[in-house]
């Protein structure tokens, strides 16, 4: 009988050992896919992100696209005074006096429409390189053709009065925005 109770311990060892051999083997296989799993999610993640980053420059530059094509055969007086109104917004921002503001229409190639503003700046020099900047980012096509900058005469009533002198600079901008005309 002892014998028997031997080999009935023997057997629950053995079916003991065998069903934590099998679990751990199953459990290292779950593990592993979960793994893969986790690679594969965190790849596709990085592959989101940066679609989204390329989706949020793309939407600036299809703003741009979009109010850089046109039917018309010239800008009209409505985009040329909003373009104004936007170039005096950003002189406010950046605290630069707009001294003289002109635009004058360019006629260019067939299928390219043009205007031409020329301006006078005063500020400091970083103020001025700023509103350049802002220039740059605007959701339309502008190219600077010039930029000039000399310093600024400082009037005599303001030394006399004591005023601090800021290094002030003079700037003359002519810088033309463009559209593309559309083929019907």
């Amino acid at each position: 009988m002892r014998e028997k109770y031997i080999v009935l311990v023997l057997l629950m060892i053995l079916i003991g050992v065998l069903f934590f051999m099998l679990s751990s083997r199953m459990i290292d296989k779950k593990t592993k896919q979960i793994t893969d799993y986790d690679n594969k999610i965190k790849t596709a993640q990085e592959k989101l992100n940066s679609a989204k980053i390329l989706d949020q420059k793309f939407k600036k530059f299809s703003i741009i696209i979009e109010n850089s094509l046109t039917k018309e055969k010239e800008f009209s007086v409505t985009e040329v005074n909003l373009f104004k109104e936007k170039i005096g917004e950003l002189a406010v921002d950046r605290t630069v006096s707009i001294n003289k503001m002109t635009d004058s229409k360019k006629y260019a190639a067939a299928n390219l429409i043009e205007t031409t503003y020329i301006l006078e700046l005063q500020g400091t020099f970083i103020q001025i390189g700023q509103f350049v900047s802002d220039l740059e980012q605007l959701d339309r096509i502008v190219k600077i053709h010039a930029l000039d900058i000399s310093s600024a005469t400082i009037r005599e009533r303001d030394v006399k009065e004591g005023v601090p002198q800021v290094p002030n600079y003079k700037a003359l901008i002519e810088l033309s925005v463009f559209k593309v005309r559309k083929e019907a």
